[in-house]
């Protein structure tokens, strides 16, 4: 309840003596926005400087400080360039440790994992853990500690700290469909994304998975990473859907009785809070469909989970059976992440 009070104070700029209240994101160069963290993962954070919704490769991200009080206004530094982008999308995740810092001066070693409207995820000793936002002061990256916090600036025009997309992509992925056996998975709780994510990097063969929460497809002993995107939440009459710009995915399959993908997740997570979601393309984009007589329900498709590896990270093998030529995304329940693919056409005599 305090934290909702503390946002809704920042957001009509009541709180007296002239400051505010505010959540900065400094980044590796030294600039800082400030605005509302609405949502973050291990790729990106989503922040809200004003009306201006900004995405922030988490790469280029030093510290995260929420619920900061902010002293009067001063000039806004220069928006960020386009040439100041992060490394490509492809790029693993920091390895360095993280720090969590409580309000009660407790620092917590371990990993960043994402935010939401009510707690702070963090993997520590390769375990999932639940702060709430309330409790948190800040992350910090690597080696970094906090720093001061910046002068009040007016909010800085749209722009991302990602090269620009040249269209806009499909939603990080929905939640993981459970096994074929298992009752048809529940619509995914997808937060409202504050933009599209830009286009992944054509994709590139690995041979194990080098980024924990990724979804990859499986080509001969060869790890291809999905397209990684972002969906946005659409509501026409009664009908809820999640839509996804460009109407087929740049990462394309070839038709066959079965094609098997990879997962890597730490313990704890739940693999089948994936589901592999049916897209239409309508209008020049992909949506998710609603399964006819299942109010609220979205189509998806029956994955096959098999535990691969059972390290301090699990892998798993997600095999789909018979899958039609078409348009797809998995997607986790916990985030509007979306990790998509299209099925073309076996060769003829194939």
């Amino acid at each position: 309840m305090r934290r909702i009070l503390l946002l809704l104070l920042w957001q009509f700029g009541l709180l007296a003596g002239g400051r505010l209240l505010a959540d900065v994101v400094t980044l590796k160069d030294g600039r800082q926005i400030s605005g509302v963290v609405e949502s973050g993962n291990i790729q990106e954070i989503h922040i809200k400087a004003g009306d201006q919704p900004q995405t922030i490769d988490i790469q280029q991200v030093q510290a995260i400080q929420l619920g900061v009080s902010l002293p009067a206004a001063a000039a806004a530094p220069p928006p960020p360039k386009a040439e100041d982008a992060a490394p490509a999308a492809t790029e693993p995740a920091p390895a360095q440790p993280n720090s969590l810092i409580l309000h009660d001066g407790t620092h917590i070693a371990g990993r960043w994992w994402s935010i939401d409207a009510t707690n702070m995820h963090f993997l520590v000793n390769n375990q999932l853990q639940h702060y709430p936002r309330a409790d948190v002061l800040g992350v910090t990256f690597g080696n970094a500690a906090l720093p001061p916090p910046p002068a009040r600036s007016a909010p800085q025009p749209a722009t991302s700290a990602q090269p620009p997309a040249a269209a806009a992509q499909p939603a990080r992925a929905p939640t993981l469909a459970r096994s074929s056996s298992g009752p048809p998975p529940q619509p995914p709780t997808l937060t409202q994304p504050s933009g599209s994510a830009p286009p992944a990097a054509p994709a590139r063969g690995l041979s194990q998975p080098d980024e924990i929460g990724m979804v990859y497809f499986w080509k001969a002993r060869v790890l291809i990473p999905l397209e990684h995107s972002q969906a946005v939440e659409r509501k026409k009459g009664s009908t809820q859907y999640y839509e996804m710009a460009a109407p087929q995915s740049r990462v394309r399959l070839t038709e066959a009785s079965s094609l098997v993908f990879i997962l890597r997740l730490p313990p704890g997570v739940d693999p089948t809070s994936y589901g592999l979601f049916v897209l239409a393309t309508v209008n020049g984009s992909r949506r998710t469909q609603a399964r006819p007589g299942n109010r609220g329900g979205l189509v998806t498709w029956p994955v096959d989970i098999e535990k691969n590896d059972e390290s301090s990270l699990i892998t798993y093998a997600l095999t789909v059976r018979d899958l039609p030529t078409g348009e797809y995304s998995f997607s986790p329940s916990s985030s509007n992440d979306g990790y998509c693919f299209g099925v073309d056409p076996s060769a003829p005599g194939k």
